[in-house]
């Protein structure tokens, strides 16, 4: 009896680890949705690597953290004003090193939608 409890417990484990992994992660096709239609993503960043009026996003992940990204999408001046390792790396190649703010106008999107949006530009 105390064997079955134990992979009984196991499982549930398992079950919770993956399960709460899943919430959290974002569906890239509502991501790619957002991307095209809310008019401030695809107005300024193309997905190949060209650079429009931000920076081509085919291969960010490569660049960033998806936790970054994150943060980045959510409130890109907060994080710009954080000046972390990754935000110097992309002041540095964008040319805006010593500039007090970012160009990117934060989102009005839910986490979820972050989320979303998030899988959509690290599947690029």
């Amino acid at each position: 009896m105390k064997l079955k409890g134990l992979v009984f417990a196991m499982l549930m484990g398992l079950a919770l680890t993956f399960g709460a992994t899943a919430a959290f992660a974002g569906d890239a096709a509502k991501g790619k949705t957002l991307f095209e239609s809310t008019g401030k993503c695809k107005t300024c960043h193309k997905t190949d690597s060209t650079k429009l009026v931000g920076p081509g996003l085919a291969g960010v992940k490569s660049r960033h953290s998806e936790a970054w990204m994150k943060k980045w999408v959510g409130g890109p001046q907060a994080v710009w004003d954080a000046n972390d390792p990754e935000v110097q790396e992309l002041k540095k190649r964008v040319g805006k090193e010593g500039k007090p703010k970012t160009a990117m106008a934060p989102g009005k999107l839910t986490d979820a939608e972050i989320d979303d949006v998030v899988a959509f530009i690290t599947s690029l």
